[in-house]
């Protein structure tokens, strides 16, 4: 028996085209796909037995009032139906974006934007991986462009360095004394 084998790889000339037969039924410029191309690792095919399967897409992510990025922000995450959820390949490559902004300096967040209507598959599975919900009337985002004119898009964030923990519960042996009236 043959062994699965998941892969990333870097979208080139030879196979753009690939993009949109991927990604659909959302379609995407060809201006937009050279972009993913020229943005080296943070676009790759996710192959599955050497057939490709998904796409991931990120990019820096930078505040207005910011002269270094914060983090990386997962735009696209597409993968084949039939795949999803059955291969593990999305988290393959979201912790291969995860692990880029953990080895590069300053890039301490990860964030994901995900279109809640046409993705519920992702926005459902995406808390599984410790991402939280933020809100995009946050200073923060202002002036970004997150959304691109889309509505519906949630954004969610990872703290790649620090593990963010649930505040410690008092231990049961503490008991608050009710207040009657």
């Amino acid at each position: 028996m043959s062994k699965v084998r998941i892969a990333l790889d870097d979208l080139t000339v030879n196979n753009l085209g690939l993009f949109n037969l991927i990604t659909a039924p959302e379609e995407y410029p060809q201006s937009y796909i050279q972009e993913c191309k020229e943005s080296g690792e943070l676009a790759q095919y996710i192959y599955f037995n050497e057939v490709p399967v998904g796409v991931i897409v990120a990019r820096p992510i930078q505040p207005t009032k910011s002269k270094s990025p914060v983090g990386l922000v997962i735009e696209l995450l597409s993968v084949l139906k039939s795949y999803r959820h059955n291969f593990d390949l999305e988290n393959e490559a979201i912790a291969y974006i995860e692990k880029i902004g953990k080895e590069t300096k300053h890039l301490n967040f990860g964030y994901i934007l995900i279109d809640k209507e046409a993705n519920d598959w992702l926005y459902e599975f995406i808390p599984s991986r410790g991402y939280i919900e933020e809100d995009l009337n946050d200073e923060l985002y202002k002036g970004l462009n997150l959304t691109k004119g889309k509505e519906n898009v949630v954004l969610f964030k990872k703290d790649l360095v620090n593990k963010l923990k649930a505040p410690p519960m008092p231990p049961q042996s503490m008991q608050f004394p009710q207040i009657s009236t």
